[in-house]
């Protein structure tokens, strides 16, 4: 079954504000960007089978391994997405350390960040800032 992008939007839009991050480990192959994630199955498989597939293969599967936008560039739309749209909880966290892995810099994510905080809110910059200096702490 192929699910429209309308669809897949929402069940992206669903899936990053409802998986916690330690129940997601992203992996790609450097070559063919294809993601591999099972939170869904290992969280919600028995409550939600469906949602669990669409979860794992639809959107990390199918819309994170698209090979037009790379994984950089997907960690810096999500992370702006969850800021706009004021979720600060586990899955901002998650997507945080996610961007940082796939080559977002300290530098790049504070210009983002403050960039964000323009039109998306101040306070939501600042929580989103509170999160971004444990993980760029380094």
């Amino acid at each position: 079954m192929r699910l429209s992008n309308s669809l897949k939007a929402v069940v992206a839009a669903l899936s990053i504000t409802l998986i916690a991050p330690s129940s997601v480990a992203m992996a790609s192959d450097n070559d063919s960007q294809k993601v591999v994630v099972t939170a869904g199955r290992d969280r919600l498989g028995n409550l939600a089978p469906e949602f669990a597939r669409y979860n794992d293969d639809i959107l990390f599967g199918e819309v994170w391994s698209d090979k037009t936008l790379s994984l950089k560039q997907r960690s810096m739309i999500t992370v702006t997405t969850l800021v706009a749209s004021g979720i600060t909880d586990s899955s901002l966290k998650f997507h945080l350390q996610n961007a940082k892995k796939n080559g977002v810099t300290k530098e790049e994510m504070s210009a983002m960040i403050t960039h964000i905080a323009f039109y998306a809110g101040w306070p939501k910059a600042w929580a989103a800032f509170n999160m971004i200096k444990d993980i760029y702490k380094d």
